[in-house]
């Protein structure tokens, strides 16, 4: 008992933000190439956040990612979440692209637009899940 209390406290903690890019009935899933237990899984533009407000890292992390410029922003939810090796708070937000645009990835290797049906077809992290829950749900 004693012994997983401490592996648990060396966990680290992470804030992380993501942005949802919707056109119309599309979103922007990308494919992590990234070393690590989460590598080669789909997830929304985002990262670490810094010395700056969620929605400040989810305007930053899109653009370094995607070089994507996020004018709207607005809230969907925040989850919180217990990996083996971290525990997560990732804050999530959704924007709105005017057009279809072929993002230019620099920590990726592959992207796709998707429906929110096509969502299931693709393994993401598990903190993820909550977010495609609400997307699917409110359509």
């Amino acid at each position: 008992l004693i012994m997983k209390e401490v592996i648990v406290n060396r966990k680290k903690n992470i804030k992380v933000c993501c942005c949802v890019i919707q056109f119309e009935k599309k979103i922007l899933i990308l494919r992590r190439r990234h070393t690590g237990l989460r590598d080669g899984l789909w997830e929304f533009p985002g990262g670490k956040q810094e010395d700056e407000t969620a929605i400040e890292c989810a305007k930053r992390e899109v653009y370094e990612e995607i070089e994507f410029k996020i004018d709207n922003i607005k809230f969907l939810c925040k989850v919180k979440k217990e990996y083996k090796d971290i525990n997560i708070e990732l804050e999530s937000f959704i924007t709105f692209a005017e057009f279809i645009f072929k993002p230019v990835l620099k920590v990726h290797d592959a992207y796709n637009w998707v429906t929110l049906s096509e969502l299931k077809n693709y393994d993401f992290p598990e903190a993820n899940q909550e977010i495609i829950d609400i997307l699917i749900y409110n359509g």
